[in-house]
């Protein structure tokens, strides 16, 4: 096995202990030879020098792009994965910065589950709201990546097709980066493995997440106002924004659609106020301050109770 390992790094002020239990853990419990494939475009010069002097880690040269959000997470990710898939790797990670393993020996586990026809392990935020795989953890082969070439995101034509609006009732999910592999598995016939919330301990429902007992998500620490499935804010004005898209992408002329396009992106962040997010930052701090003070033990409390 010769893993990858993609991350886009983006840390936020506060954060930047995250990058030192990133890699302490991925080391900790990572078996199998592997090489970190990272994105540092927005990433402050003291951390990238950081990161630099990891001998495992490859600064991946791509040029900025103008995009945000989850379609700047999307483009840089693919990226990174063709420079993991060009270096050999037989299997390939995905990772945040506020995310890593937590057991030892986690990607030959993962891997020994994975097959043509289950072509790749992913977390599921939340099995209720948003059940896709999410990037904040998976494994996928190689084989797959180079025979399917799946896209994080989806393109305007996919999210207007017929078989796109059955899949959004069967998996009712937020169409952030990672839809698009569970949209190809659900569109020819694919299984994945999804790792579920396992958590047995917890401060927050969302923040501090252990997936498929594998995985630690702290959650949302590159995002400046605290987002999850269930809250108020982006997720929902994205799912209202990408509903109505798909329903006249298909019906209506092109400038039509880009005017109502514009329209819906200028509403959205009148949804965005920042004492709705005042809760969700309060939390957000609370389970990473016991994080930062004794990792072990915070981590043995999300697993074990």
């Amino acid at each position: 096995m010769k893993l990858g390992i993609v991350v886009v790094y983006m840390v936020r002020e506060g954060n930047e202990r995250l990058l030192d239990l990133h890699l302490e853990y991925l080391r900790k419990h990572t078996a199998a030879p592997f090489a970190i494939y990272g994105c540092t475009n927005r990433l402050a010069p003291e951390l990238r020098s950081r990161l630099a002097a990891a001998p495992e880690f490859e600064d991946v040269a791509i040029p900025a792009t103008g995009l945000r959000k989850s379609e700047e997470h999307a483009h840089y990710l693919e990226r990174l994965i063709d420079a993991a898939l060009a270096n050999g790797a037989t299997h390939v990670g995905v990772l945040h910065v506020d995310s890593f393993p937590v057991r030892a020996g986690w990607e030959a586990e993962l891997a020994a589950q994975l097959s043509p026809p289950r072509p790749f392990a992913a977390a599921v935020r939340d099995g209720r709201l948003d059940r896709k795989p999410f990037t904040a953890g998976m494994l996928i082969s190689s084989d797959f990546l180079r025979e399917r070439r799946p896209r994080f995101l989806l393109s305007e034509s996919e999210r207007a097709s017929a078989a796109y609006r059955t899949y959004r009732k069967r998996s009712r999910h937020h169409p952030d980066s990672g839809v698009g592999y569970g949209f190809l598995a659900f569109r020819e016939g694919l299984d994945w493995l999804a790792l579920e919330r396992t958590n047995r301990g917890e401060d927050h429902c969302h923040f501090g997440s252990i997936y498929g007992d594998t995985f630690f998500h702290l959650g949302a620490a590159a995002w400046k106002r605290k987002d999850f499935p269930g809250s108020r804010g982006p997720t929902a004005a994205l799912d209202v924004r990408a509903g109505l898209l798909s329903r006249v992408s298909g019906l209506l002329p092109r400038k039509l659609r880009i005017g109502i396009k514009r329209a819906l992106n200028r509403a959205a962040p009148g949804l965005d106020i920042d004492r709705k997010y005042a809760a969700n930052e309060e939390a957000f701090a609370a389970v990473r301050e016991r994080l930062f003070a004794d990792p072990e033990s915070y981590i043995g409390f999300l697993r074990f109770g």
